[in-house]
Order: C-alpha cells, then sequence, then structure tokens
C-alpha cells in the first residue's frame, strides 16, 4: 500500500500544518486562507478609497472658492463684520485643504494596505467606513439647508452616494468578519 504523496502547500486535515515537499511543517501563528470574499472585498475598498480621495480633492478644488467660504460665513454669521468675514473664510479655506490634503493621504495608505491584505487594515478600513456612513445623515442634512455649504447641492449629493457607499461596504465587512475573519480569511479546515 502506498499513500499519495501530498502537494505542496497543501493544509493538513488538522488545519495545523502545511506541506513544504519534504515535510509537513506547521503553520505560522494566526495563518488564514483567502475565501472567494478576500480579494473581492479588498479590491472593492481600495477602489473606494481611492474614488473618495480623487473627489474629495476634485470637490475642494473646484467649488470650495473664496467667494462659496464668504457666503457660508454670512450664512452662519449675519452679524459679522466684512473683514471678519474675509478673515473667517481665509480660516476656513486653510483648514479645509488641509484637512482635505490629510484624508486623501489617509485614504491613499489605506488603499494600497488593503490591497496587500494586512489585517490591522481590515481593522482600521472597518472604523473609517463606519465614519462614512455617517455621512449618509450628514450628507442629507446638509441637502435640507445648502445656503450653509460650501458645495453645491449635486456636489453634497455625490458625497451622500459616497456615503451610502461606505455603508454597503461596512455591511459587507462586518459579515465578512463575522463569516470568516478579518478580511474573510478563514482559519485552516473551517469551512
Amino acid at each position: 500500500m502506498s499513500a499519495q504523496q501530498p502537494a505542496v502547500g497543501e493544509i493538513s486535515a488538522d488545519g495545523q500544518f502545511t506541506w513544504d515537499g519534504e515535510q509537513w511543517a506547521p503553520l505560522a501563528r494566526g495563518h488564514r486562507e483567502p475565501t472567494s470574499w478576500t480579494v473581492l472585498l479588498q479590491r472593492a475598498v481600495a477602489a473606494f478609497f481611492g474614488v473618495n480621495a480623487i473627489w474629495s480633492v476634485l470637490s475642494n478644488a473646484v467649488f470650495v472658492t473664496p467667494a462659496a467660504e464668504e457666503r457660508v460665513v454670512r450664512a452662519t454669521g449675519p452679524t459679522l463684520a466684512e473683514d471678519q468675514v474675509r478673515s473667517a473664510a481665509q480660516l476656513g479655506m486653510a483648514v479645509g485643504w488641509a484637512a482635505v490634503a490629510v484624508l486623501a493621504l489617509v485614504m491613499i495608505a489605506l488603499a494600497v494596505s488593503s490591497l496587500r491584505g494586512w489585517r490591522w487594515a481590515f481593522w482600521v478600513d472597518l472604523v473609517v467606513l463606519f465614519l462614512g456612513a455617517i455621512g449618509v445623515v450628514t450628507n442629507a442634512l446638509a441637502l435640507a439647508n445648502p445656503s450653509t455649504q460650501p458645495l453645491p447641492p449635486a456636489a453634497v449629493a455625490v458625497g451622500l452616494l459616497l456615503s451610502v457607499v461606505s455603508l454597503a461596504l461596512l455591511v459587507g465587512f462586518a459579515a465578512a468578519a463575522v463569516r470568516y475573519g478579518p478580511w474573510a480569511m478563514r482559519r485552516p479546515g473551517q469551512l
């Protein structure tokens, strides 16, 4: 009786060893195997973060102008003097661009780390998607009161759409984590 030799990379029945071509070697601590969801989840969130970063920079560049900022400052502080309006608008522009730059860099870093499948990125992505999903409420409120927004209603609607996508990805991430684990990767031997 001769037993058929396992294929290289095959996992043992108990899920603790892998065949390296010569012997059974113990799996690394925390080893997980990809499922059919893994690559889809990683690519979807990376694409979402990439689109979100591009949209943030473009919408800020096109729609957030000194005139738009002054309009918002006047709408929110009607008793301010003209020089106060201008200085508040300039401060708003500077803070807005700094926030957009940091946000875009974080989104790009998360997209790259998601494509690489780093486990910590899954949990950070989950938190960022949750924060993005809050935009469903905030963007809906912004659409209800466009005079206090530097962006036109169509741009706020795009932000609302991105927030809905963030919510959908959040649900997918939660389902993947519950069913398999981070990045929808299961433990060896788990079905």
